[in-house]
């Protein structure tokens, strides 16, 4: 289930690779010959993979709608994570992402985004992605507006976004057909 853009590899966590990561860190780096960056796994990403690790223990088809690895291509070292809060019943998937301090600026958060947009815009019955912002974090918003996401809702100091799947001219007609 990996994939990888020019310059990021994507690795969905497995049971195994979430527990690795809970228990000892350091040992997922050596086990993807990574060099260590003390800033990953950060603390969102260690409160929710026992979440994550009891979802997948209930549904294996759970794999890809929580959280993935990133990995730089070219240099072989860790950019953070990405992924979604689960899969839902009505199509549409929340995003998140952590980009490591170091690896910030480069356009990855939104070369990331836009790739897991695509990916889950494959999968069968998504068929919109969300995310929220806080109104002062103006970087994560350029990301999300660059990737093709458009503010949908406010709630206080929280902007809500939704990328919706395009849908070719072509699939439009061929389900007017079906009608």
């Amino acid at each position: 289930m990996e994939f990888s853009t020019r310059r990021i590899r994507f690795i969905p966590i497995s049971i195994d690779l979430a527990q690795l990561i809970i228990k000892n860190p350091l040992d997922f780096f050596h086990a993807f010959h990574l060099p260590w960056d003390k800033n990953w796994p950060h603390d969102g990403l260690k409160a929710i993979l026992p979440l994550y690790i009891e979802m997948l223990e209930e549904d294996q088809d759970v794999l890809g709608y929580g959280p993935w690895v990133m990995i730089d291509r070219n240099v072989e070292e860790i950019l953070g994570d990405i992924g979604f809060k689960g899969k839902r019943e009505d199509g549409v998937l929340e995003i998140g992402y952590q980009i490591v301090t170091s690896k910030r600026n480069q356009g990855l958060a939104t070369e990331a985004v836009k790739a897991m947009c695509d990916w889950a815009f494959q999968q069968p019955g998504i068929t919109g992605v969300e995310a929220e912002c806080d109104e002062r974090n103006i970087p994560s918003q350029k990301v999300l507006i660059n990737s093709g996401f458009a503010q949908t809702t406010r709630k206080g100091n929280i902007i809500f976004l939704k990328k919706e799947k395009f849908i070719h001219d072509k699939e439009k007609s061929s389900s007017r057909k079906q009608q």
